[in-house]
């Protein structure tokens, strides 16, 4: 469980003194902003399609498209709370795993669909937090998972199976997110963001060596 993936964010050379800090978060925001607008767009497309079917369609087909609006709306809605566990440092806190892996799950749930998750464990333990850090960490993996498959609300096909693994040392614990689907892509902004959350816990994040999915290792 020691192997690690070394990932490097592109630094774009604008001869101005950035902060690092704003440099290593820009691919995060521009991923966030990017897919945000994305959403929007579809938004605006279901409403304008509603409005165009309402006086000729009957209720199922209304139906259809309210559906896919309520869906964009949550994949918006955890997109906002991707962005609040960035802007929120908090105070450091001891908090009960489950309860962060439950709101991890919350988080999530919009790309997760039919995603089946297992939490593997001894026992119940504390784990060290800042404001929502851990639960945002945990639930851009989650989701980078899912979407490396191309399962999630609408699939139609064995729903995909992701189990974590946790380990703890007496001086570390190690979280083990494995997938049955495809490697996911270390270029991603949700990698990027779970590898700057993580820092802000003394954390780091890797690619597991074998197979799908990510080592998470808090001291």
């Amino acid at each position: 469980m020691t192997s690690e993936t070394q990932v490097a964010v592109a630094r774009h050379d604008s001869g101005i003194e950035v902060e690092p800090e704003l440099l290593r978060a820009a691919p995060v925001w521009d991923g966030i902003l990017g897919e945000f607008r994305n959403h929007l767009t579809a938004l605006l497309a279901v409403a304008s399609e509603i409005r165009a079917a309402a006086p000729l369609t009957g209720p199922g087909q209304i139906a259809g498209a309210l559906a896919e609006t309520e869906w964009n709306i949550q994949r918006l809605d955890a997109l906002v709370g991707f962005v609040d566990g960035v802007l929120r440092d908090g105070t450091p806190v001891i908090a009960d795993l489950d309860d962060v892996v439950e709101r991890a799950l919350r988080l999530a749930a919009p790309t997760l669909g039919r995603t089946s998750v297992s939490v593997h464990k001894e026992r119940r333990t504390g784990v060290s937090n800042r404001g929502s850090a851990l639960e945002s960490l945990l639930a851009a993996l989650l989701v980078e998972l899912v979407r490396a498959e191309g399962k999630g609300v609408s699939a139609g096909e064995r729903p995909l199976q992701i189990e974590i693994h946790v380990e703890v040392t007496r001086s570390t614990m190690f979280l083990s997110i494995e997938s049955d689907g495809r490697r996911p892509s270390v270029e991603s902004w949700r990698f990027a963001l779970a590898s700057d959350l993580a820092s802000r816990l003394g954390a780091t994040v890797a690619t597991l060596p074998d197979g799908a999915g990510y080592l998470v290792r808090l001291t």
